[in-house]
């Protein structure tokens, strides 16, 4: 079975210190992913033309998986929202507060 990799690119607000989103991401959000079997990374450029800039990488298992979790872009399952709780809704506020926008394209293993 081939991953799927959901690339975002992200934008800090302005004034969010990079230290905090690395500690949210890591401690508040990426639990929620490790709860339907995917695998989050965040990560920082340290080269190129975005050189300090942040993206986050999500590892999930298969295509079949992704798209039961994840019907259409922007869609989530009730099975997911049921899962993740409301605690799930809490922690996209509080995301909200930290980047710009969460633009994401899906890129699939070539095995």
């Amino acid at each position: 079975m081939a991953k799927v990799f959901g690339f975002a690119p992200l934008e800090l607000r302005p004034g969010v210190n990079g230290e905090d989103f690395e500690k949210f991401f890591n401690n508040e959000y990426a639990p929620f992913g490790q709860k339907l079997g995917w695998k989050g990374y965040v990560l920082k450029a340290d080269r190129g033309e975005r050189i300090g800039k942040y993206a986050v990488i999500w590892e999930l298992p298969s295509i079949e998986l992704r798209n039961r979790q994840l019907p259409a872009p922007d869609q989530i399952s009730e099975e997911v929202l049921q899962l993740l709780g409301p605690e799930f809704d809490e922690a996209n506020k509080k995301l909200d507060t930290l980047v710009v926008g969460w633009p994401s394209t899906d890129y699939v293993e070539m095995v």
